[in-house]
């Protein structure tokens, strides 16, 4: 910290003394002023007193009173103090008379305040029970409350849980029903609704449900992300990106990730223009996702095909060539060859040697030209690709491939079989992997097919623990190459 800082603080710390100081010294005037205040009344008091009571002494006199022939003189003193005591005695009786009118609601006032004393204990014991699982002491609790509160609103959440918890679902729906038409419980109504809709698997009236209640608080976290995730399920892909931009905004999810999942969104939202044959639509969500998210492989593919579609081949192969320069797919090479639909093998291997060239190094370019140079019965080109990949990145397809190699060059049926066998052994071919639940697929989807969780696919390796899903089909396919062999 610097001088200037320190002086600074030093500064403002002292005005705060100085303040405190001077707030003191203030209330210490006040109080002093206050107390010399009511000393200087009581004086005058007594100085009026004494003076009232000289003026008597000074100047005595008597009441003379005359009722009915009885003359009866009083001194003026003893008058005085006989009128205060008429009117104390007055003051009394009209007090006593106060408090017998009054009495009846004072009773029952207490009488109230007693009944509401009880019923909030009784809900209070009914919440502990809700909370320990003690359904029977939840359900008695909550109709003494019931019983004892007038505002249903304060026993409705209490017995809706309570019936919850003894399994009463049609009593819970009944509370939860009431509580979403009462003023300040609709939230809590909609709520109870939204759980039961979901326990039972109804994600529509689940949706709608969850509409009604983010209408009312659309800063509920919670609630943010089950109306997203039951939009993406039920395909609502506008809605579901409308209640995503407002989580980001809320900041209940990280820009990055809002990107990317967005991204996601108009890919699908493209899937269902295209449907509807507005490609032009199509194109430009996609051309956003790109731009969200680059690395969307889904997207540059789609892409390619609809400009394939609206005759814009040049754009379509620059499409695929710019997504290979950043990550490689083999659907993108697969794409890229039916669009040029070349029947020479020469001038497919000159294809993918020019897409391979966007990233020359990646395994994904060895293979399409190894792939490509067998195809051409190329077998020195296939060959130098096939040994570094076998060295750098072997897998079942990269096996399969120098199977085919040696067979078709030396018509080698042992050689074959042997690399046929690694490929059995070896790490399976990449897939779409679901990060969520593991479930492996050819294709894309922005919400998984098995646990429903939304753009958890990755393009990877599946793991060692879920190949044995993989194995039959690989196996199947290594059988029908060797049959090939034979």
């Amino acid at each position: 910290m610097d001088r200037s800082s320190q002086s600074t603080i030093g500064r403002a710390k002292g005005r705060f003394h100085d303040a405190g100081a001077y707030s003191v010294v203030v209330g210490e005037r006040r109080g002093t002023g206050l107390m010399f205040g009511r000393i200087a009344k009581y004086i005058i008091l007594l100085l009026l007193c004494v003076a009232v009571g000289v003026w008597f002494a000074e100047n005595p006199g008597v009441v003379s009173v005359t009722w009915q022939g009885l003359i009866v003189d009083v001194p003026i003193a003893l008058a005085l103090i006989a009128f205060l005591i008429v009117i104390g005695m007055c003051a009394v009786l009209y007090r006593f008379w106060l408090f017998i009118r009054r009495s009846p609601q004072v009773i029952g006032h207490y009488r109230t305040e007693k009944r509401t004393h009880q019923g909030y204990e009784s809900l209070t014991k009914g919440l502990v029970a809700v909370a320990a699982g003690e359904s029977g002491e939840a359900i008695k609790h909550a109709r003494k409350a019931q019983s004892l509160l007038k505002d249903p609103s304060l026993t409705m959440l209490l017995s809706a849980q309570a019936a919850q918890l003894e399994g009463d679902d049609k009593a819970a729906m009944r509370f939860f029903e009431e509580m979403s038409k009462t003023k300040g419980m609709e939230f809590l109504g909609l709520r109870g609704l939204f759980n039961q809709a979901l326990a039972r698997g109804d994600r529509e009236e689940a949706l709608s449900l969850a509409q009604q209640a983010y209408k009312i608080k659309p800063k509920a976290q919670w609630l943010a992300q089950n109306l997203f995730d039951l939009q993406v399920q039920q395909g609502n892909w506008a809605e579901a990106e409308s209640t995503l931009e407002s989580s980001i905004k809320h900041k209940f999810v990280e820009s990055q990730s809002g990107k990317t999942q967005k991204a996601a969104l108009m890919v699908e939202r493209a899937r269902a223009a295209e449907a509807e044959g507005e490609l032009s639509g199509a194109l430009n969500l996609l051309g956003l996702a790109l731009k969200l998210d680059p690395m969307r492989v889904p997207a540059a593919l789609m892409e390619a095909k609809l400009f394939a579609k609206t005759n814009k081949l040049r754009k379509a192969y620059s499409v695929i060539e710019d997504m290979w320069a950043r990550l490689p797919h083999p659907d993108l090479y697969d794409l890229y060859q039916d669009l040029h639909g070349e029947a020479d093998a020469l001038k497919r291997v000159k294809l993918a040697e020019k897409l391979a060239a966007q990233n020359r190094q990646h395994v994904e370019s060895r293979i399409i030209i190894a792939r490509a140079a067998l195809d051409a019965q190329l077998w020195g080109e296939a060959r130098d690709e096939l040994e570094i990949l076998i060295k750098e990145a072997p897998s079942a397809r990269v096996f399969t491939l120098q199977a085919q190699l040696v067979e078709t060059e030396n018509n080698d049926m042992r050689g074959a079989r042997e690399w046929l066998k690694k490929a059995t052994e070896a790490a399976a071919n990449p897939a779409w992997v679901c990060q969520s639940c593991g479930d492996v697929s050819s294709q894309w989807s922005a919400v998984c097919g098995k646990c429903a969780d939304f753009d958890t696919k990755q393009w990877q390796t599946p793991p060692q623990a879920i190949r044995a899903e993989l194995a039959a089909p690989v196996e199947a396919e290594l059988l029908e190459e060797s049959a090939k062999l034979s």
